[in-house]
């Protein structure tokens, strides 16, 4: 396993993402929510090979309660546990706001979180002191150690940059959606000091997906589709290992989120990690020139 450094913490480049644990989440999940019984093998699995990191939420149905069911007896076990609120909580009265942050630490079963990020982004162009300082309340007790946000857009991107109260960007970034690179929200964050996660590396399983199974709302994306699946196949790999050699080649400081519903799929993931080579620059500009004017329809789940 890789791993990055971010202010003396030693995050496996990794991190398990975990709404797969708590909802039926994405285009191509076939199998639905595991049973705890499956959870607690897969993060077993997973943790034996090197992974600390762990990424959750409120809105992820009971993956918090979950992911504390596994830890519950791990507590001498270094791993960093960032979830997420929607940011509307934000205006809740400190107290209240403090025993609803708190909550997800007793259903997690830990005493404090690595990074507590806010869903969206909806504050960030209005932010006030009265947000800061309950994120400096949150630090100050050992609640949270770094806070947040999850960003959609160039613009929320900007502005949690220049947020001095946000230390974790999440943003999505896979070989259709390059904004992470073209607009240089990696080369900025790192100049700023900002730990970069990315989710979203197979656009919600849509990259690995069958042409056939590709839904009609989709039909645009297989034509794009069948062109990444030519690359890989011109340097003998698969199509999932294109698609996380990609991240891995240009993302090199950043945390990488990744789900999966089975072991079998844990495993998997690991033995691709493992194997992932530096694609060279040939690879990666035919890929961003492919796709650098690519519709957001396409490449922005919210469009679809």
């Amino acid at each position: 396993m890789e791993y990055i450094k971010y202010n003396k913490n030693i995050l496996s480049k990794l991190s398990l993402g975990t709404v797969q644990f708590g909802l039926n989440y994405g285009i191509s999940n076939k199998t639905g929510k595991p049973a705890q019984e499956e959870v607690n093998e897969i993060i077993n699995f997973l943790e034996i090979n090197g992974i600390n990191s762990f990424d959750t939420a409120k809105g992820y149905g009971d993956s918090e309660i979950v992911l504390g069911n596994y830890f519950k007896n791990k507590q001498n076990i270094q791993k960093y546990i960032v979830s997420k609120f929607e940011s509307q909580h934000l205006q809740l009265e400190e107290k209240d706001f403090l025993i609803f942050i708190k909550d997800s630490l007793k259903k997690l079963n830990i005493n404090s979180l690595f990074g507590l990020l806010m869903h969206n982004s909806d504050f960030l162009d209005k932010w006030e002191k009265y947000y800061s300082c309950k994120v400096s309340v949150l630090k100050d007790q050992g609640i949270i150690k770094y806070f947040g946000v999850s960003i959609y857009s160039n613009k929320e991107f900007e502005l949690a940059l220049n947020n001095k109260d946000i230390d974790i960007i999440q943003v999505p970034f896979n070989i259709m959606d390059q904004r992470a690179h073209s607009r240089s929200w990696l080369k900025k964050a790192k100049e700023n000091n900002k730990l970069i996660f990315i989710r979203s590396i197979y656009l919600q399983g849509l990259l690995l997906m069958n042409i056939e199974d590709i839904p009609k709302k989709l039909e645009d994306a297989k034509e794009d589709i069948k062109y990444i699946d030519n690359i890989a196949n011109s340097l003998g790999i698969s199509r999932n290992e294109l698609c996380l050699s990609f991240v891995n080649t240009i993302a090199r400081d950043a945390v990488i989120l990744f789900g999966c519903e089975t072991l079998e799929q844990a495993k998997e993931n690991i033995k691709v990690f493992n194997s992932i080579k530096k694609l060279d620059k040939n690879i990666i500009d035919k890929l961003i020139n492919r796709f650098i004017d690519l519709d957001e329809k396409i490449y922005n789940p919210t469009k679809w």
